[in-house]
């Protein structure tokens, strides 16, 4: 069976994190969705243009940008002359337990017919024929060739599953940040009873290749350091924490609740109930709080997310032009793929950083700065960065990481560039 990931019309208003990156691509808890249904059998994805264009182009040559694994190669006929099943799966789906117990459920009835989520479709079961003809057939492959939409499932005649609660969608940028909290504490029990980790010291929970210098401090538990990671003297935890494979924990850091280290990163200072998306750098002091940081970003010396209002109240939050009360008491900020800051860089509560732009100073009540936008050059309102320049940078971050940009890095960059301004 093979699992193929759809994004729909919705993903847009998620901005900023994920226009570099297919929403099954964000990291909440330990993992992604893409990730998750590995545990199903190969996964496909059935991105917008510009990202369907890129993983083509890359054609699995090297991570992506988002560190993620690369598309599943399948063969075209179905794996028995009895036809096989394919999972569709909407890339919003939060990829919790109970989720993907009712997925699995799904697939174990094996009838075609689709899964809902209020009025949305968040997953589906179709059938392939022997032959490799067929409605279901001919619509998986235009879903992969980007010639139709989800909606067209509505077309196969496929029967609705009663909405159980258990399949739930991201609809706005906080959401991320809601359930990555929910998630948090059962992600990293699932790591530690997968018996990949050894108890180093109480609650610390370490693969044989990481590194854990000390003394570290658990105050509270459980933390889980994945292969290869280097953890630091002097770093206080207080759990659930997970650190990532290769990632590096700098002395005397202080990793708190619900803190998800991606694959690669640097990380110092104090971080609470945030992510950190593979490749991304936070070496040196500052608070980084209920924030979301995608892949390739540098949070330079310094720079400070506030996560909670003067007043208390709830965070509001500006995104492609529209304000949203996040409902949330503590909100700090979502930064983009390749979003910088300058030392000593503030960012105030429920800040939206576009792609590749860089960001400087006391933000004041400028909550929302552009993707390519360059405060450093320009003041406040900045200059424009051009995919040229954005691009010599990341060729320039890659080699850090022993990788080299790709052809197809670049024309993704330009494809960003000339979005739609959200």
């Amino acid at each position: 069976m093979q699992s193929i990931v759809f994004e729909d019309d919705a993903v847009a208003a998620l901005g900023p994190l994920v226009a570099a990156r297919p929403a099954c691509d964000l990291t909440i808890g330990t993992g992604t969705l893409v990730e998750a249904l590995g545990r199903f059998g190969p996964v496909r994805r059935a991105p917008r243009p510009h990202l369907r264009d890129y993983l083509s182009a890359l054609a699995g040559k090297r991570v992506p940008l988002w560190g993620g694994v690369a598309d599943a190669t399948v063969p075209v006929a179905p794996a028995s002359r009895h036809g096989d099943l394919v999972l569709l799966v909407n890339a919003r789906l939060v990829p919790e337990r109970g989720a993907l117990a009712e997925l699995r459920s799904l697939v174990e009835r094996g009838r075609r017919g689709l899964a809902m989520a209020g009025d949305t479709i968040a997953a589906a079961i179709l059938h392939t024929s022997p032959d490799g003809t067929g409605p279901d057939r001919r619509l998986i492959d235009d879903l992969l060739a980007g010639k139709a939409s989800p909606d067209a499932l509505a077309t196969l005649g496929l029967e609705t599953g009663a909405d159980t609660g258990a399949l739930a969608l991201l609809t706005q940028p906080h959401d991320v940040i809601d359930f990555h909290e929910r998630v948090m504490h059962a992600a990293v029990e699932a790591l530690v009873a997968s018996g990949r980790f050894v108890e180093r010291q109480p609650g610390l929970f370490a693969a044989e290749s990481a590194r854990v210098t000390g003394p570290v401090v658990v105050r509270q538990g459980p933390v889980v350091v994945d292969d290869g990671a280097d953890v630091g003297p002097f770093v206080c935890f207080d759990g659930p924490v997970y650190v990532g494979r290769e990632a590096r924990v700098n002395p005397h850091a202080w990793l708190r609740a619900g803190t998800s280290i991606g694959a690669h990163c640097r990380v110092g200072g104090e971080v609470e109930a945030s992510v950190m998306e593979p490749f991304s750098n936070k070496p040196h002091d500052g608070f980084l709080g209920h924030s979301h940081v995608g892949s390739w970003v540098n949070l330079a010396a310094g720079t400070i997310t506030s996560n909670l209002k003067v007043s208390y109240g709830t965070v509001r939050q500006r995104a492609g032009g529209v304000t949203i009360d996040t409902g949330r008491q503590f909100m700090g900020a979502t930064l983009g793929d390749l979003a910088k800051t300058a030392i000593n860089t503030s960012l105030p509560c429920g800040a939206v950083v576009g792609v590749a732009a860089t960001v400087a100073g006391d933000l004041g009540g400028l909550t929302e700065v552009p993707a390519f936008t360059n405060q450093l050059i320009g003041g406040p309102g900045g200059s424009a960065t051009s995919p040229e320049q954005a691009a010599t940078t990341l060729e320039r971050m890659m080699a850090r990481r022993g990788l080299e940009i790709h052809e197809a890095d670049i024309r993704l960059l330009a494809a960003l560039a000339a979005l739609p301004a959200r």
